[in-house]
């Protein structure tokens, strides 16, 4: 590539290539400088447009240059200038012109140096970046020192002299410009030797752009990504890096890596009593405790929910607890959250290895099993791992287990049936979330929903049962002859029930796959409720204009107070198990059940019994007047293919 300065000669080679814009060939050198460095920084078409005119220019320049030298030689050479000086004359006075209106006219920053990486032109970009308030005059003559840091301006004058020896250009590099008393800046440029008529390289010619915006959205979305955006820490990708560099730098340096895995105790009743603003302020002060607890060279990172991990390197094993029990009266310190005190304690478990070739995820799975056995042993306390733990906690759940199953979709659905008493017909099914462990175990919920609960995991939770049971009930409907009264019962927790946008997510479900919303009933447990229900009487009254019914569970285990069925405008009472257990051989059981149902029938209340498991006592509950009744005297719970087939062939006829 070659840039002539002066006369800027036409080049004997093939045409430059065509402009993105269509607009004509670039003849001169000049402008295919700009056309490569336009692979790299995209003109606008304004930009493209103003090159292109004046690269036509320049060719036309050429031209008459050309024309006007074969006109003399064939007048015997007459007239000629001497060797080395530019001609005279108005073809002169056009690539000057051209020249000026180039550099005065674009917003890119492009100079001309000589071989001391002096200034000799510069663009009207260029004065407006570095030199604001100067004019073109008064830069000639200085150098890169007089404008950047010292550091910038040697790495552009190596730059210059690697041109200047070897002739070739550096094109689309990605410089960062240093300044004193102001911000650094990014810049996309392309350099170039700069030669005279007869090929010589009298010295550089630069193009560059401000990328500083792109940089910097690059660097956010990198941090944003390897970064947890409530604290600030590193999150659980970055942290498995890090932990994979510590266990590859114990070859070089034997040491022990480990693992502390921090999670805060009863962290559920901080967000449930004081609101997820408090729990965020808690999460983010404990994140700054953690990081002023750390040595250089540590890690703190945030895991999710209410989970941190802190990477040491390095560490004696006397230090190991010393450093856990900082913790612990460092957590334990209450956080001032608006004038009150919130306070929370932690436990802590701990891993520790010195071989290389364990794996980053088994070391922070073992820490997570310590931190579970610290919270069985009464939280707020430190507990190093020990293999013998594996054997012990059988199938205990871990958090993090707990997530993956969310995410992996491990979790699937089963379907008990509701039958009507008397006629011993379905009437509906009520959705059981199950565990597909990947150990090949089907856990019941009772294993892993408290953990669910405990770890903030209980609203992913309560989503995947909803939009699954919907989309499932929407297949069935879909069916010829499906009964139009058959209902799908929900379980709702808690948590949910605190929530003001659970009405709006149980809406969009229904609208989604085109639900009847009676045909949709939310249960919730009568121990939800705690001691009132005022807090909840609003999300339950949303519930209800939508149109879904609302089931009381488990009532008798509970709070439940006549206030609250009045207030609670509930649909359906279910009677716990624990009454139907008893019905036969306590007669005090029997007339308390006797007494609900006759109470719920006054509200307008179906009644539900819960547990049935003989025929005496179907037949006592029916004779109670209890409205329907689920249990395993009606079967296990079913499979989608197997309520379709319980549909179609009405299996309870025996129990008739």
């Amino acid at each position: 590539m070659r840039v002539d300065f002066g006369v800027l000669r036409q080049q004997e080679c093939a045409p430059a290539p065509r402009c993105a814009a269509g607009r004509g060939r670039i003849g001169s050198t000049f402008c295919t400088g700009l056309l490569t460095y336009s692979d790299h920084v995209r003109f606008s078409e304004g930009q493209l447009r103003k090159y292109t005119q004046v690269g036509e220019l320049l060719s036309g320049g050429m031209k008459q240059l050309k024309s006007h030298r074969t006109q003399r030689r064939a007048g015997g050479g007459a007239g000629l200038p001497p060797p080395g000086q530019l001609p005279s004359g108005p073809v002169r006075e056009l690539e000057f012109a051209c020249m000026r209106n180039l550099l005065s006219c674009t917003e890119e920053r492009v100079y001309f140096k000589d071989t001391l990486s002096r200034f000799l032109l510069v663009s009207a970009g260029w004065i407006a970046a570095y030199a604001p308030g100067r004019s073109a005059a008064e830069l000639i003559g200085k150098t890169d020192f007089d404008f950047f840091s010292e550091d910038h301006a040697s790495a552009a004058f190596a730059d210059e002299e690697l041109i200047i020896g070897t002739g070739e250009p550096i094109v689309g590099k990605l410089e960062r410009e240093t300044y004193a008393g102001r911000p650094d800046a990014w810049v996309s440029s392309t350099k170039m030797p700069l030669r005279d008529e007869s090929g010589r390289i009298i010295g550089t010619f630069g193009i560059s752009r401000d990328v500083t915006a792109q940089i910097t959205a690059e660097k956010a979305l990198a941090h944003q990504a390897l970064h947890d955006p409530l604290t600030g820490l590193p999150n659980r990708l970055a942290l498995m890096d890090r932990l994979a560099q510590a266990l590859i730098a114990m070859e070089r340096h034997p040491s022990c890596v480990a693992v502390l895995c921090i999670d805060m105790d009863n962290f559920k009743g901080i967000n449930d009593f004081y609101g997820h603003d408090a729990g965020d302020l808690v999460l983010a002060e404990a994140g700054r405790r953690l990081s002023a607890l750390a040595r250089r060279g540590d890690t703190v990172a945030r895991l999710s929910g209410n989970e941190f991990v802190m990477l040491c390197r390095d560490l004696s094993s006397h230090a190991i607890p010393l450093i856990g029990d900082r913790i612990t009266r460092s957590i334990a310190v209450p956080f001032a959250d608006r004038g009150q005190d919130l306070s929370v304690t932690c436990s802590i478990g701990i891993a520790v290895t010195s071989d290389v070739t364990c794996e980053p995820a088994r070391l922070i799975h073992d820490a997570e099993m310590a931190t579970y056995e610290a919270k069985k042993a009464g939280r707020s306390r430190c507990q190093l791992y020990h293999p013998g733990q594996h054997a012990r906690a059988g199938n205990d759940v871990l958090p993090s287990d707990m997530r993956r199953a969310i995410e992996n979709s491990e979790l699937f659905l089963v379907y008990q049936p509701l039958f009507a008493l008397k006629e011993l017909a379905p009437t509906g099914a009520e959705a059981l979330v199950r565990w597909r462990h990947p150990s090949g175990t089907v856990m019941p919920p009772d294993d892993f929903i408290p953990l669910a609960e405990e770890n903030g995991l209980i609203g992913k939770l309560d989503s995947f049962v909803l939009e699954e049971a919907c989309r499932q009930f929407a297949g069935w409907a879909a069916r010829d002859a499906w009964p139009a009264a058959f209902t799908m019962a929900v379980n709702v927790s808690g948590r949910e029930l605190y929530d003001p946008g659970l009405p709006g997510r149980v809406d969009e479900m229904i609208r989604r796959y085109g639900l009847n919303p009676p045909q949709l009933c939310l249960e919730i447990t009568e121990t939800a409720l705690i001691a009132e229900v005022g807090d909840v009487q609003e999300t339950l009254s949303a519930l209800s204009a939508i149109g879904v019914r609302i089931a009381l569970d488990d009532f008798g285990t509970g709070y439940s107070t006549l206030v609250h069925l009045q207030r609670l405008n509930a649909d359906i009472l279910k009677i716990d198990r624990s009454f139907v257990e008893q019905i036969i051989c306590s007669t005090r059981d029997r007339k308390i059940v006797a007494a609900v149902t006759a109470m719920s029938h006054a509200l307008g209340m179906t009644v539900i019994a819960e547990g049935i498991e003989t025929h005496h006592q179907l037949a006592i509950l029916s004779d109670l007047g209890c409205d329907e009744g689920q249990g395993l005297l009606f079967g296990q719970p079913l499979s989608p293919d197997a309520v379709v087939t319980l549909m179609e062939t009405g299996k309870v006829a025996e129990l008739r």
